[in-house]
């Protein structure tokens, strides 16, 4: 790097240690991530020098409008990585050096905040939990079938029919349909959670925007099944039963993947999405 664009010697001396700590658990040699690194500054050195370098770091929680104007300037995923890595490494650095911990934290901190609409991880529970909910559910009918089943397995045996609770069971398979039909998580598994270390590369914008479109999704039928369909374990306030619909004809089958695609397309799920509107506008007032 020429002229006034270059990092402070601090702050090169301490990149490169972080390099060799990078390359003790990756086991890529150091010289080479100590070089990737600087080739970024350099292909986006009117974005990395365009401030004098401060004495201390002056970082914010956020990243701020030029940081994200910068990142999202990028034509692909591989270059969006690159741009959110080379400004992870323009907030770490400063006249004393080079922030190794807070560089990781903003990496993984950021990294998790860019993917949080990804329904990958969720759906990975999900499938635990509802495998985990069919066995609870076939150990207690095996015991109901012995000459004395405890008083336990008796109440459990109940509560499993109850109506409210077998449906709230069903929306579980249906909130993993859409996660895996609509949130593109079908065959996807992740423990990463950060979209600039998303297994699948490329995919981690369309699963970040699927996603979000199918939680908000089910974030509206999760609400309008709480304030049209009845369960014996909540009892809705005087004052807020205007908002509750019990007894009314259901507007969509929450049990029931194929209702609720059918419910976007034929404008049923607007409707429950302008009475939502209406609740939020009344409460935040």
């Amino acid at each position: 790097m020429t002229g006034e664009r270059k990092i402070p010697k601090e702050a090169a001396k301490a990149l490169a240690e972080y390099s060799q700590k990078l390359s003790r658990e990756t086991g890529r040699p150091a010289a080479d991530i100590f070089k990737e690194f600087l080739e970024l500054m350099r292909k986006y050195e009117d974005y990395f020098f365009s401030e004098p370098w401060p004495e201390k770091p002056d970082k914010h929680f956020e990243l701020s409008d030029a940081d994200l104007g910068f990142i999202n300037g990028a034509k692909n995923y591989n270059e969006e990585r690159e741009r959110f890595i080379v400004a992870c490494l323009k907030r770490n650095i400063s006249l004393e050096g080079f922030d190794a911990e807070g560089f990781e934290e903003d990496f993984n901190w950021f990294g998790k905040l860019a993917c949080w609409h990804c329904v990958a991880p969720e759906a990975v529970w999900l499938r635990d939990h509802i495998k985990k909910l069919e066995e609870a559910i076939r150990s207690n009918e095996e015991e109901m079938k012995s000459p004395k089943p405890s008083r336990i397995a008796k109440e459990m045996y109940e509560y499993y029919r109850r109506p409210d609770v077998v449906r709230m069971d069903k929306m579980k398979y249906v909130k993993l349909r859409l996660y895996e039909k609509l949130g593109l998580a079908e065959g996807k598994s992740c423990d990463v959670k950060n979209k600039y270390k998303c297994p699948y590369g490329e995919q981690a914008n369309k699963l970040v925007e699927n996603g979000r479109v199918a939680k908000f999704i089910w974030s509206m039928v999760e609400w309008y099944d709480e304030h049209w369909n009845l369960s014996e374990s909540f009892k809705p306030s005087e004052d807020e039963m205007k908002w509750y619909h019990f007894g009314e004809p259901s507007i969509i089958d929450v049990t029931s993947y194929e209702d609720i695609i059918k419910a976007v397309e034929d404008g049923r799920l607007e409707k429950i999405i302008e009475e939502r509107k209406k609740y939020e506008a009344e409460h935040k007032s």
